[in-house]
């Protein structure tokens, strides 16, 4: 999973076969750099400047995913399917590799490639947009 924050896209259904989530192409953000492009959800939603790293929660309630922010860092960004709101993390983060999202925590490594740090953080922590 370290490599996916440079794929060139993603394709990923939610684990109840309900949502989908794409980014079509992503590209290098600078040379040998991470990848972005824009999320496009099966609700007609669009996120732009998204990382492929995303993850879905396991009760398909939630969709979380790195967006590029100013500076070269990363916010997190999560998306409630349920009722359509979408918020982040009060964190930045340098690049992130998410890789689980059970029991209401995204667990994944930021900076996979140079001093990884793991990081495991609640949905209950997400400051939703009004």
């Amino acid at each position: 999973m370290s490599d996916v924050p440079w794929y060139g896209g993603v394709s990923a259904t939610s684990p109840d076969g309900h949502w989908h989530a794409a980014i079509e192409e992503a590209y290098e953000i600078a040379m040998g750099a991470p990848t972005a492009g824009t999320l496009e959800l099966s609700d007609g939603r669009t996120f732009d400047w998204c990382n492929p790293a995303l993850v879905w929660s396991s009760d398909s309630r939630y969709l979380a995913i790195p967006q590029w922010a100013e500076h070269g860092m990363q916010l997190l960004l999560v998306i409630s399917m349920d009722d359509g709101r979408h918020g982040y993390m009060p964190e930045l983060y340098r690049v992130l590799a998410l890789e689980t999202f059970e029991d209401g925590i995204i667990r994944g490594i930021d900076s996979p490639i140079f001093q990884p740090v793991a990081i495991a953080v609640p949905v209950a922590n997400v400051v939703w947009a009004a």
